[in-house]
């Protein structure tokens, strides 16, 4: 038939949107077991990205699929999370995060945001190995993990001492970058969200980096990963 105007603009719009698509690429795809332990992060860091991107749930990873996805040599070090992404197998945690923030923007705008960034990511698995290394979980109880006493001392002593170096690192600003969103915040508020599970008041000493916490609780992309939608 003839070609119309109405015709005309859907085919625009339809190149438009093919042009867009090719850009971005294909979904990024990041597996990861059913908790948030290490997860929680990049999974953080691909929903702020405004990349296209898949979670366990979308690709229907489940832990009885572990054994298979390790045996098949896809995960570079034999370990979760993976991120499958531009034809590459990326795992550790801070590589996926900073090859996410590359792509997307979202590593600081400028070499100073940049630095602020690594040392978030960096303060962040110390928090994740002090927890790892006393915290018992729902497989793993206390007596195999340490005791009592060193229990209470993290939660007293180690982890205090680690806030009141971030509340200092924030200053008067209301975030540690202009954006509050770099990979190195999302990052750290990961492990500050499962250690709040663990101990509602632990920002009691700390306003300004609940401030900072609380800011992103509130974002809509951050809920709406955490609800698991």
């Amino acid at each position: 038939g003839l070609e119309t105007p109405r015709r005309r603009s859907s085919a625009v719009r339809a190149l438009v949107f093919q042009s867009r698509a090719h850009a971005m690429g294909e979904a990024m795809k990041l597996t990861y077991f059913a908790v948030m332990a290490k997860g929680l992060g990049p999974a953080l860091v691909c929903e702020f990205s405004g990349l296209p991107w898949k979670g366990p749930k979308d690709l229907g990873f489940t832990v009885e699929g572990w054994g298979d996805l390790k045996a098949s040599g896809k995960c570079p070090f034999g370990q979760l999370p993976l991120l499958e992404v531009d034809g590459l197998n990326l795992g550790q945690c801070i590589a996926i995060v900073n090859y996410i923030g590359k792509k997307a923007g979202t590593e600081g705008k400028n070499p100073e945001e940049f630095a602020m960034s690594q040392m978030l990511l960096a303060e962040a698995e110390d928090l994740y190995n002090a927890l790892q290394k006393i915290c018992p979980t729902i497989k793993v109880p206390l007596e195999k993990k340490g005791d009592l006493a060193s229990f209470k001392k993290l939660w007293s002593e180690t982890v205090p001492a680690h806030f009141s170096k971030l509340e200092l690192l924030l200053g008067d600003k209301p975030a540690f970058t202009s954006t509050g969103q770099v990979v190195g915040e999302l990052y750290l508020w990961s492990m500050l969200h499962q250690m709040k599970l663990v101990k509602d008041d632990i920002f009691a000493a700390t306003p300004k980096l609940e401030s900072f916490y609380s800011t992103l609780a509130e974002e809509p992309r951050g809920k709406t990963l955490l609800s698991g939608e």
